[in-house]
């Protein structure tokens, strides 16, 4: 009686443990549907004018590739996207603020809310106003680009040390066809090693119709990561981090991963450009699962609508294949790693 009464215990063990794993909710599948409740480093914030896209208020639909799905020629872009940011289709939009003063508000409120630090991308006349907004949420960053911005190395160190900038980004020449390693930028990126002071360049995709949106000179070429090479055998102790990861350069982006170490990438704005389905199989996952784990940062790319930082946040945790050590690496291990701070690994 006893040896029955054991096959059955050993039968009712096998059988919970094929009905836990049938469902997904074996011991590691349920750490990988734990949310991330500590704090946050997003690598990926702007200090923006409530007008800067678009007479506020302005809807924004996540994911973007959805909220205008098709568009005729015979009409201007701009004018389409203008009219659909009045008259969004999708069901939840989010919307701009009216005044700067009511942009920084919201934005800090996400901040506290999540308990995010953010890297603050701005222009050096305007940074200052949000930083006295809430100086213990931001690291300032100084937003720059070529031509507007070229001026001596000189006068960009003056700059840095006057402001307290603590990173070099983002990087948008891109915007302006300039390519990632233009040699106009070597005396920057030689000054950016000489203070040890990290850089975030854009390679990726701009908003749709980025050349009829008053970027006439905006290029998709220009996103792929290989053109960095000689950028990074030229400064091998230069810390880079490419801002959305060079989408959709995805299989360059981790081949330069592999051939040099340093490099990092933030996830800033493709999480939901795409629909989420997409960003997973595609982009996050293939990353992930190619070991890099250890070098990809978070980022919400918050421009003027302050709740793409919860939207953000939301996306990573719903990531069913992410465990809640990977999701702690990319929410504020690496970031923290990047940028020299305390980390928790």
């Amino acid at each position: 009686m006893k040896n029955m009464r054991r096959i059955y215990a050993a039968l009712a063990i096998v059988l919970l443990l094929s009905k836990t794993v049938a469902s997904g909710q074996t011991e590691n599948e349920i750490q990988h549907n734990v949310s991330y409740k500590g704090p946050i480093i997003d690598v990926h914030l702007h200090a923006f004018h409530a007008e800067d896209n678009g007479p506020p208020p302005a809807a924004f639909c996540v994911p973007v590739s959805s909220m205008i799905q098709h568009y005729d020629p015979k009409d201007q872009w701009a004018d389409v996207v203008v009219k659909k940011s009045k008259n969004p289709d999708c069901e939840d939009p989010l919307w701009s603020p009216e005044t700067d003063e009511e942009l920084i508000m919201q934005t800090v409120e996400q901040l506290e809310r999540y308990n995010v630090v953010g890297v603050l991308s701005g222009e050096i006349d305007f940074l200052p106003q949000w930083l006295e907004a809430a100086p213990d949420r931001f690291i300032p960053s100084l937003k720059f680009s070529l031509p507007a911005d070229e001026m001596h190395v000189d006068s960009l160190e003056a700059l840095i040390k006057t402001f307290d900038i603590e990173v070099i980004g983002e990087i948008g020449n891109q915007y302006h066809g300039i390519a990632p390693n233009d040699p106009r930028m070597d005396k920057y990126w030689q000054l950016a090693v000489k203070l040890d002071i990290p850089v975030a360049i854009h390679l990726g995709s701009g908003p749709p119709g980025a050349p009829y949106l008053g970027f006439p000179k905006y290029r998709l070429k220009f996103s792929n990561p290989l053109q960095l090479e000689e950028v990074l055998n030229k400064f091998p102790s230069l810390r880079m981090s490419v801002m959305h990861y060079g989408e959709p350069f995805i299989d360059e982006m981790i081949a330069m991963m592999y051939t040099y170490p340093q490099l990092y990438i933030d996830l800033g704005g493709i999480m939901w450009t795409y629909p989420k389905a997409y960003f997973y199989e595609y982009h996050l996952k293939k990353l992930v699962a190619a070991g890099y784990g250890k070098r990809i940062m978070f980022g919400s790319d918050s421009m003027t609508w302050p709740g793409l930082i919860g939207r953000s946040i939301d996306i990573i945790n719903e990531a069913y294949f992410l465990s809640l050590a990977q999701k702690a690496d990319i929410f504020y291990n690496n970031a923290a790693r990047f940028l020299r701070l305390t980390t928790k690994d």
